[in-house]
Order: C-alpha cells, then structure tokens, then sequence
C-alpha cells in the first residue's frame, strides 16, 4: 500500500497528536467486548465501571477521527506521548512498560497483492486491553472467531491471554508469509535444477529479495517484545502462572521466526549468487564463439590483405588457377582451425 506521511510542522510540541498515515484513511469505528464466563458482549457503548470484573476488549479500527477516540478513551488517562505514536503510523514495533499500562506497537503485514503494513498498537491495564488498527487486521478476526466460540476459557485465562493470542496470530501470519517466501525459492531452485545452464527469471528473484527484507524490517523486534512479555508474566507469577506457558511459546515462536529468516536471507543469497554465475557463463559462450568466429574468419582476411596489395609481381597472380587456389587455401586454413578447436573442446 502506498503512503503519504503528513509529517508535523517544526517546533510542533510532543504528545501533540496527528495522525499520519493513508491518503484514504478508514474510517472510525470502536467496538466494545465484554468477555464473561457464560456469554460475550458486543456493543458500541463502552462500560468504563466494569463492576463484574469480566474481560473487555476495546476494539479501535481506523484512526482518521482522532477526536472521537480521544474522547472514548479519555476516562483510562492514556499518556498524549502514547497516542502521539499510536497516531503515527510508522514506528516500528516496541514494547513500553508505563506505570499504569503496557503500551506495545506491532505491524501487521501482507504480501498477496503488493507489500502492506498495519500498524496495530495494543494498551493493556488490569482486565482491559485497547487495539488500535490503522485499518482492519485480518489476524484479529480469526481470534474473534475463537472468542465467540471458546469465551469461557479467555475469561478464566484473563486479559493476559487475549493479548497472548491476538499477538500470536500476528506472528503466526508472519510465518504464513515466510513459508510463502520459502515456496517460491524452493520453486526457483527445482526450476535451476532441471537445467544446469539456463539463469532463473531475475524479477522474480528480486521481488523474493524485497518481500524478505520487508518482512525481516518488520519482525526484528518481535521477539525482543515476546520476551519482556514473558518476563513481565514471570514477576507477576502469583497472579498469572498459568500464562507464562503460552508466553514461553510465544518467544519460541519469534526465536523460529528470526532464524528461519535468516536462513530463507540465505537461500535467496545463494540462489542469486548462482544466477549471477549463470548469466556470466551465458555471457562468457557467447564470447567464446565470436572470438573463434573472428579466428576462423582471420586466415581469409590475411590472404585477401596479402593478394590485394598494389605490387606489379604477386606469387599465382599470373596463374590462371591462382583464384582457386588462394579461395581453397583460406578454406582450408578455416577449417584446420575449426577442427583444432572441436578437439580441444573449446566449443
């Protein structure tokens, strides 16, 4: 998705919040969710009390009305720092622990059609957690999903774990995206192997190269937010033992996901290497057979430099065969060297 950053003016102070992202932005919409042991509640009325103690969910989908989100959000005392980078849709992802919440920004990306990115920042305090997108993610969809069909066991399990899932089926749709990546250099590698002459299609190549590097950018930090997550459960383990499980899988899953890019880094690297060596060997034929096209084609050329110089007297100018012999004689001469050159495998 292209993008147009409407960059603040100098000298505009911090905490002054803008927001800076699509040219066509979506447009606003806050849902709330309340998640209790026997139902779920949705609704576009948030419950600020949330006497039942039950696990809400404010959902944030678009980030154009600035003002109408502010106004929603403003009884949870949210820092004007926090929403100056939520509003601004470029950070990469982080991991902010405040004294009354745990700010965390990540990006949700996409590949199918051209590169996209979505930047989704989560505040979570006690039993509520607000999600900004910058437009709709797909990700949170599928744990909706899970939600309607399973609440009981997002209540029992807390906030904690919804925002353990919706943070997995972020990563999880990073390594969808890299298992893609990986098909289509495993397809150019089999395509390679079936003839061991002919270079692969370099756009192609290129295109696998950018779609890595953007997902790499995009993915670095992901376990370094994954671990501070897990290290925040780990001192707060009276209250969520239960958790750290899934947190620990939630690390392993980043860790997979750094290496396995490094190594895909690999394979696109050494397929392009052997591309390269492919094209110059292409390249270096081509200039073998002129230079023997150029060799056999000298011998004719010296004789008919010789037999064409100015001279009262030149050797069979008098000869009435004296044509024939020199045409066969530079024939000749050609052919020798073809010869030559076929024995020497030079061709």
């Amino acid at each position: 998705m292209d993008k147009k950053l409407f960059l603040k003016s100098k000298g505009t102070a911090p905490g002054t919040i803008i927001y800076e992202g699509d040219t066509a932005p979506v447009q606003t919409n806050i849902i709330y969710y309340k998640i209790m042991n026997n139902k779920i509640v949705e609704s576009d009325v948030i419950d600020y009390n949330n006497q039942d103690k039950s696990i809400t969910w404010i959902r944030v989908t678009g980030l154009s009305d600035s003002s109408k989100i502010i106004d929603a959000l403003k009884p949870f005392n949210i820092s004007s720092l926090t929403l100056e980078d939520v509003f601004e849709t470029y950070h990469n992802p982080k991991f902010d622990d405040t004294f009354d919440y745990n700010f965390i920004i990540m990006r949700s990306l996409n590949i199918n059609t051209n590169m996209q990115d979505n930047q989704i920042s989560f505040i979570h305090k006690d039993n509520f957690l607000i999600t900004f997108e910058e437009y709709h993610c797909d990700e949170f969809n599928i744990v909706l999903q899970r939600i309607y069909k399973h609440f009981n066991n997002f209540y029992t399990r807390g906030s904690n774990y919804l925002l353990y899932a919706l943070i997995d089926a972020v990563i999880d749709n990073y390594l969808i995206i890299l298992n893609s990546i990986n098909l289509s250099v495993d397809s150019l590698e089999d395509t390679m192997a079936q003839d061991v002459t002919c270079p692969c299609d370099s756009s192609e190549l290129f295109k696998l190269k950018r779609h890595i590097n953007f997902l790499s950018r995009h993915t670095r930090a992901s376990y370094d937010i994954a671990n501070q997550l897990l290290r925040l459960c780990l001192e707060q383990s009276n209250e969520n033992i239960s958790i750290v499980p899934y947190y620990e899988d939630l690390v392993e899953h980043a860790a997979y996901l750094n290496e396995s890019i490094l190594y895909c880094k690999d394979s696109i690297r050494s397929v392009y290497d052997e591309n390269i060596s492919r094209i110059q060997l292409k390249s270096n034929k081509f200039i073998n057979i002129l230079t023997m096209l150029s060799t056999l084609m000298l011998p004719p050329m010296v004789l008919g430099g010789i037999f064409g110089m100015n001279f009262e007297k030149i050797p069979f100018s008098s000869y009435p065969h004296g044509f024939a012999v020199s045409v066969f004689a530079m024939f000749a001469v050609s052919f020798i060297l073809a010869w030559f050159f076929k024995k020497k495998n030079f061709f």
